[in-house]
């Protein structure tokens, strides 16, 4: 690398003079850098899954045995689902949390498949509403970036699926019983999303 002729070297410095070669660079611009990336997704399709995801999980919420929700408290409950897809900083996957949690506790109980898929949608909620926090409407997201740590992904999804069996199991013999349960479940999932890991992703080094 030259100082003499700049940062970019000798190369640079005869192209920024050839004609047409390239747009040649005012001094004190940057220097040109060309980063190769994997397959990415466009953020407003993540965006759109996570909001697909949350509508999900608050319809499955919805529709448990029980007290039927009236349709403007279903309504609100909806938009609530999509909230984290429109305002992914805000923390309003934690209400989405909440919400689903408290119909679940005043719902008589469910069979372990509506818990099962419960579970599911809500975990993928918060791994895609912790990658959106971190975009705008214009960013592309790699592939990468989405599958990172899905290992750690699959033994949290199947502990909290174990105590989604739990708590139905449970249901056909103490209701009680699988309140506590289902609490415990949603507590714990919770706990999961908001606390700070210590190694986070978008920091992590080979």
């Amino acid at each position: 690398m030259s100082l003499r002729f700049g940062s970019e070297g000798l190369g640079a410095w005869v192209l920024d003079r050839v004609p047409g070669a390239r747009t040649p660079r005012r001094r004190g611009e940057p220097t040109e850098v060309d980063v190769r990336t994997g397959p990415t997704v466009p953020a407003v399709t993540l965006r759109l899954a996570l909001a697909l995801a949350g509508v999900a999980a608050v319809l499955v919420a919805a529709t448990m045995p029980g007290r039927v929700v009236p349709v403007e408290v279903l309504a609100l409950m909806v938009a609530v689902g999509v909230l984290p897809a429109v305002v992914p900083r805000w923390p309003v996957t934690a209400v989405l949390l909440l919400v689903v949690g408290a119909r679940v506790l005043i719902a008589d109980p469910a069979s372990p498949l509506v818990l099962a898929a419960l579970v599911l949608l809500l975990h993928a909620v918060l791994r895609l509403a912790a990658v959106a926090a971190r975009t705008t409407w214009r960013t592309r997201v790699e592939l990468a970036v989405l599958a990172d740590d899905w290992r750690a992904a699959l033994v949290v999804q199947g502990g909290a699926q174990v105590l989604a069996l739990v708590a139905g199991g449970a249901a056909a013999a103490d209701e009680d019983v699988w309140r506590v349960a289902g609490l415990v479940a949603v507590l714990g999932l919770s706990v999961l999303a908001l606390t700070r890991p210590a190694r986070p992703w978008w920091s992590a080094r080979p």
